[in-house]
């Protein structure tokens, strides 16, 4: 499948292109720029560890349900159902790229937009697409790959529907949990497909940076998704995955002084 492309003002060099890939006119980052994009992926490495953790303690914020006996809470049960199914459809049946190349130009589009760039010209093809944007940065080049516009899109009507009835923990809540496991399944599946062929999305602030934040930030929305459907509320959800990520740069203070002390004695 060729990947979406963006494109925005332009540049007299601009960077290589590979099959599908999306075109960027932007200024390349200063090598101190860079460097410092990679020192921040190292440093973001632990909370990385902490999020997944959190994902995996919060199974306790998720709430019941008749799934319990198999470890899973109802809404999760739903999600990862919906998840599958997904996945399960894109395998067997090879679901067209067309739908994921709008959604991944909407995206950028969107999220340009939102740092006030100008949009025009945006392109949908059966296997790539392309919009112009005045301006770019990190968030509008990586926004595709983390940010699930139709999840959003399930969770927003959710939200609403839960300020006028509640939801949780009846059918109708049940049910939108298997469309936001339908929809981070679509994401998730285009998403790895598009990342396994080389992208210059992920060059163009160093792929290191890129992969490191895309994957924290993968890991903090999907957390948030199912934490929606629990019965936990966000501030104690947001003190679960506070206190999950902070474990792990304590662990990591904790393991460099014990190697210090360790150097120190062996002197």
């Amino acid at each position: 499948m060729k990947t979406p492309a963006t494109r925005s003002g332009p540049s007299p060099a601009p960077p290589r292109r590979s099959r599908g890939a999306a075109r960027h006119r932007i200024e390349p980052p200063s090598r101190l720029t860079l460097a410092a994009l990679f020192f921040a992926a190292v440093l973001l490495l632990p909370a990385c560890t902490g999020a997944l953790r959190a994902l995996r303690m919060g199974e306790s914020l998720f709430g019941g349900g008749p799934f319990r006996a198999l470890g899973l809470s109802g809404p999760l049960a739903c999600f990862l159902g919906g998840g599958t199914l997904f996945a399960l459809a894109y395998f067997l049946f090879r679901i067209p790229p067309r739908p994921y190349v709008a959604v991944h130009e909407a995206t950028h589009a969107l999220v340009g937009l939102l740092f006030g760039a100008r949009v025009s010209r945006m392109r949908i093809g059966e296997e790539s697409g392309s919009v112009d944007v005045s301006r770019s940065n990190a968030a509008i080049l990586l926004a595709p790959y983390f940010l699930p516009l139709p999840a959003v899109a399930v969770l927003l009507v959710f939200g609403l529907g839960c300020a006028v009835a509640p939801l949780r923990g009846t059918a109708a809540g049940a049910v939108f949990a298997v469309l936001a496991g339908l929809a981070w399944g679509f994401h998730f599946c285009f998403t790895l497909n598009a990342l396994l062929q080389p992208q210059t999305d992920l060059d163009a602030y160093g792929f290191f940076f890129s992969c490191v934040s895309l994957f924290f930030l993968n890991a903090v929305l999907l957390y948030f998704s199912l934490l929606a459907f629990g019965a936990a509320s966000l501030p104690e959800g947001l003190r679960l995955l506070s206190d999950s990520i902070g474990r792990s740069y304590e662990w990591l203070w904790d393991w460099a002084f014990s190697l210090r002390a360790a150097s120190e004695a062996a002197a």
